[in-house]
């Protein structure tokens, strides 16, 4: 599962990292592993950005894409945040399903991610040297 880190605001370089979880005889089943996930990380240090127990629902699955539906819940979240949270989800269910692209949809809003276009590196931003500070 990807969530957030704790402090990532503080190190842009390590914004998202994963975390194992347990799901014995769950391996396969979706709705089960979004209602795991929706419970939020274990990892103290990580953190979700979707509201507690919001509720993840499949709405589509092909070949090449997975369609999410949000709670309006999600819908209060800024817009950063809920590029971040669905970004989470998306490489998420991209583990979990391996599926091509993930589209979250809530309310008014969408986004769909695929590989291309998540960036899966933990140096986003690069560090600059002290001297330069």
């Amino acid at each position: 599962f990807y969530y957030v880190r704790k402090n990532y605001q503080e190190d842009m370089g390590e914004v998202i990292a994963s975390e194992v979880r347990e799901a014995s005889g769950h391996r396969y089943d979706l709705p089960y592993l979004l209602a795991l996930y929706s419970m939020g990380p274990s990892d103290k240090d990580l953190i979700s950005l979707l509201p507690r127990n919001v509720t993840i629902l499949p709405v589509e699955h092909s070949e090449d894409g997975l369609v999410l539906s949000l709670l309006d819940e999600f819908h209060a979240l800024e817009d950063a945040d809920f590029t971040l949270a669905s970004a989470c989800l998306a490489m998420t269910c991209m583990e979990l399903i391996e599926t091509e692209q993930v589209t979250v949809l809530c309310g008014d809003r969408s986004i769909t991610l695929n590989r291309e276009n998540l960036m899966l590196s933990s140096s986003i931003i690069p560090k600059i040297p002290e001297e330069q500070k």
